[in-house]
């Protein structure tokens, strides 16, 4: 992750009178729910699904709680003391709290590509992007560190136990591995494509989170079993994309898909597209994300063979796709 805009200063305000951030979405291949109980992930970054945030000093008529506007966008005033409405809210208030600048209404808006509750980012990219858009328009410098703190705090709003992974991958420059609050960027020599499908159906990320939460609960020497496994399919995985071996890789997919299953938060259209990505020719696919709906992951030859495995899904059910090569996921 880098810093946002070299400058410096405390009064609001850019030559133009606005300031602009971006972020990304991004898709999980290994590890979510086990992340949260001490295992790694593995993230892509999307770099086709962005939000972008334009920031300006609020004008009183706007001095309200969140509403949304046109399509996918989103409106909020922070630093004027009304509740806060997203977890982009929150991270721009604790922001405007640590630069000392509470009281100073700022105006965002939040123009987002990425759809909402299916396990992509989208509310960890939306609070990064704010960010940044209220430190270009005061002029600040966020390092990498605070960019992350900022953004943790509104995932912990938004869902409440983060793991911290999505608030790293929004910023992230390339695939990374993520445990424990820290992420070092992945090797990627796996020449593939990731397809990743929509069910259509929202997920239900803290709901998920909690169930998995009381099921590890409930049994402990069998969920220290269970993460140990999971635990050593991530690690296999990170090495089998380092190597470049897209089959391994694939089956290990299948594997980590069973234990999330296990764990009660696969669902009859996760399965069905799994099934059906593997049916067309695809190394390996799985959900990714909170599941109990969102997406599914498929791991696939480029080309013409992430084409057909894109027809697939679509015939069986997803309401829309994106295609990221596992080489060129860069913002």
């Amino acid at each position: 992750m880098n810093s946002v805009r070299e400058g410096s200063g405390t009064t609001a305000g850019t030559a133009d009178g606005h300031g602009a951030g971006r972020a990304h979405g991004k898709a999980i291949l290994l590890g979510e729910h086990t992340v949260v109980h001490g295992t790694p992930a593995l993230a892509f970054p999307l770099p086709t699904l962005s939000v972008r945030a334009v920031a300006r000093q609020a004008r009183s008529q706007y001095a309200h709680e969140g509403d949304f506007l046109a399509g996918q966008q989103f409106r909020f005033v922070a630093g004027n003391g009304a509740t806060a409405s997203s977890g982009a809210h929150v991270a721009v208030e604790e922001a405007l709290r640590r630069w000392g600048s509470v009281g100073e209404a700022v105006e965002v808006v939040l123009d987002c590509e990425i759809p909402p509750a299916r396990g992509l980012g989208s509310s960890a990219a939306c609070a990064a992007a704010a960010v940044r858009a209220v430190a270009d328009l005061y002029g600040r410098i966020v390092g990498s560190d605070a960019l992350y703190e900022l953004v943790q705090c509104g995932e912990q709003f938004a869902h409440g136990r983060a793991s911290g992974v999505d608030a790293s991958a929004a910023v992230a420059t390339g695939p990374i591995r993520f445990q424990a609050g820290a992420a070092r960027e992945l090797t990627v020599g796996v020449d593939a494509a990731l397809v990743i499908a929509d069910t259509g159906t929202a997920g239900a990320t803290q709901h998920a989170v909690a169930a998995v939460r009381r099921k590890l609960d409930a049994d402990r020497p069998a969920a220290d079993r269970l993460l140990e496994r999971a635990a050593n399919l991530i690690e296999s995985a990170a090495a089998d994309l380092s190597a470049g071996h897209a089959e391994s890789l694939g089956k290990t997919l299948l594997e980590f898909q069973s234990l999330l299953a296990e764990l009660g938060v696969s669902t009859p259209e996760i399965d069905t597209l799994v099934t059906a990505a593997s049916d067309a020719g695809a190394y390996g696919a799985k959900l990714t994300g909170g599941g109990l709906g969102g997406c599914v992951l498929a791991l696939t030859e480029t080309g013409d063979g992430a084409a057909s495995v894109r027809a697939a899904l679509h015939r069986a059910g997803a309401v829309r796709t994106w295609i990221v090569p596992t080489r060129g996921a860069q913002p």
